[in-house]
């Protein structure tokens, strides 16, 4: 399955964020960990499942390589940017417990998703490069 449509992929983040912090709230009701727990599985999968399924404009649907994380570099380059804003924060607003275990987790957590994006980002950018390259060398 490849969601290529924009107002599919924006329904389909917004569904996930509406829902993901109503069971994750319900969830730390009952127990704290029980809560953070579950968001961090929830937006990793959120985040395994987009990089996987969404597809770019013009993209193929065959599958991408391990490391591709978007359809270009700019998104991947704004989503890693996004991530790491997010490890900092939890890094440094979860003070008080029961949260700092669960704090200090989701942001290596959420640093490793944005190295992905990063990662994604300096490949997709040298892949680019190259095939201009190609293309100007190739005689016409």
């Amino acid at each position: 399955m490849r969601i290529s449509s924009p107002s599919a992929q924006v329904g389909t983040v917004i569904v996930a964020v509406i829902l993901m912090p109503m069971i994750g709230v319900l969830l730390a009701v009952v127990n704290p960990w029980w809560g953070a727990a579950w968001m961090l599985c929830a937006m990793a999968a959120l985040v395994l499942f987009a990089a996987r399924t969404f597809r770019g404009a013009g993209e193929s649907s065959a599958p991408r390589p391990w490391w591709q994380m978007t359809a270009a570099p700019l998104p991947s380059a704004l989503l890693s940017a996004v991530f790491v804003g997010q490890a900092a924060f939890s890094l440094f607003s979860a003070w008080t417990p029961p949260l700092v275990m669960s704090g200090n987790i989701g942001a290596v957590i959420l640093l490793v998703i944005g190295a992905a994006y990063a990662n994604s980002a300096i490949r997709l950018s040298r892949t680019r490069t190259a095939r201009r390259e190609m293309r100007s060398s190739t005689p016409r």
